[in-house]
């Protein structure tokens, strides 16, 4: 059989499960969820970050909504990044354990949001991308007429279905000459939207045939209202874009969101500054603060503290945060390197190259550049102040480290 038949006969099943998806009654649970409040999908070393800068400006400017914190399990969220964000009024609910009493067939990053809106304790949702920053409290939102009159409001996003996209045939909905959903923020009265939230989750179950036609979990929820002809009220302002980010508007056409997409928070990388990007300096100095808070880096990870460590130890970092390095991947290519106190690495970091950390082992000083994930090189001290070795991963060329000038670094 051919590749196009299988592919008619893929399509063929999955419209009929949509169907009866569509036509299955979803009774609202009364009861069980009240009020209002704020739900952020979180987890891992990638949007750890994103979330802990979110949660910081959404107090910053006045919010006082309850917000819950969503994970995938242990691998995601370590002891203390629970703590640090409890300590800020969060609660943190592990999505796995959800799972457990409420089945999901597939729940990855974009699948989960949909899943946690249904899931949340609340009545009355916004739901932020954890790379969102508000620039001021959004709780008014739920109080726009449009939202009393509809009960969902999404955001556009850039382009268009174009009219031959499959997924329009596929969801049986007529085309439309409309923006496509962004979902970096949505708000929902779940009371008002519930069957069309289940049918939006439907298709996130099923994301391994969805998400071939479309680009993640957001025209899920554009097909999935279109589908049931569910109402929702969506702001008339285009996105404004400046670099990374795309900034989202009120009805009023003031802007109240930063969705920093493409250029997310890091600690240890660099943090691009972003010409036009509202409260930037507030939330660097929150990624300051989680820099000398955050410790417990997972994935075997080790950053360096100086607690505990000997005089020598102690002696080499000094001496390391305080000269300008060059990175020297032997026949590859070189780049600066700065060694910043609190174990990150400032100048010259990669995705390889973000924390440090120093050990003493059989009398020698070794040093340990990782990335988010693991132990990149481990590189031993070589005469007075130049470090060699070689990368433990994929290429493992030699790798160099040599000063090149006696200078203090960041002072």
């Amino acid at each position: 059989m051919t590749a196009i038949p299988q592919e008619y006969e893929r399509i063929s099943d999955h419209r009929r499960m949509l169907d009866d998806a569509v036509a299955a009654e979803y009774i609202y649970p009364a009861g069980r969820f009240k009020g209002r409040g704020i739900v952020i999908c979180g987890g891992g070393l990638k949007y750890f970050p994103c979330t802990w800068v979110c949660l910081n400006i959404l107090r910053q400017v006045g919010c006082q909504l309850p917000v819950e914190v969503w994970y995938l399990g242990e691998k995601e969220m370590s002891r203390q990044m629970l703590e640090l964000l409890s300590a800020q009024g969060a609660q943190c609910i592990d999505a796995e354990q959800v799972r457990e009493r409420n089945p999901a067939r597939i729940l990855n990053g974009w699948e989960l949001k949909p899943y946690a809106l249904i899931h949340s304790r609340f009545e009355e949702v916004l739901l932020l991308d954890a790379d969102n920053v508000p620039i001021t409290d959004p709780e008014y939102l739920f109080d726009e007429p449009k939202y009393q009159q509809t009960g969902a409001v999404f955001w556009p996003d850039f382009g268009q279905l174009a009219p031959e996209e499959p997924i329009w045939e596929i969801c049986r909905v007529n085309y439309r000459e409309e923006p496509e959903f962004e979902s970096g923020q949505i708000i929902l009265n779940k009371g008002r939207c519930w069957k069309a939230l289940q049918v939006t989750m439907h298709m996130n179950e099923y994301s391994d045939f969805y998400f071939s036609y479309i680009l993640g979990d957001k025209e899920t929820f554009h097909m999935a209202w279109r589908r049931l002809g569910q109402e929702y009220a969506m702001p008339a302002r285009e996105i404004e874009h400046i670099t990374g980010t795309m900034c989202q508007h009120d009805f009023d056409g003031d802007r109240i969101f930063q969705h920093r997409n493409m250029d997310k928070w890091k600690i240890g990388g660099t943090n691009q500054r972003i010409a036009g990007f509202a409260l930037e300096e507030d939330c660097f100095s929150y990624l300051e603060e989680l820099a000398k808070l955050w410790t417990d880096l997972p994935f075997g990870v080790r950053r360096w503290r100086s607690e505990g460590k000997s005089t020598a130890e102690r002696g080499a970092a000094l001496e390391l945060c305080q000269t300008m390095y060059c990175y020297c991947r032997v026949g590859y290519d070189e780049r600066p390197m700065a060694f910043h106190p609190d174990g990150s690495i400032g100048e010259g970091a990669a995705s390889c190259e973000v924390y440090w950390n120093l050990r003493e082992s059989n009398g020698h000083l070794l040093l340990g550049i990782y990335s988010n994930h693991f132990l990149t090189c481990e590189l031993q001290r070589n005469g007075h102040a130049t470090w060699i070795g070689r990368w433990e991963h994929f290429e493992k060329m030699p790798i160099e480290l040599c000063p090149i000038a006696q200078t203090a670094v960041g002072s």
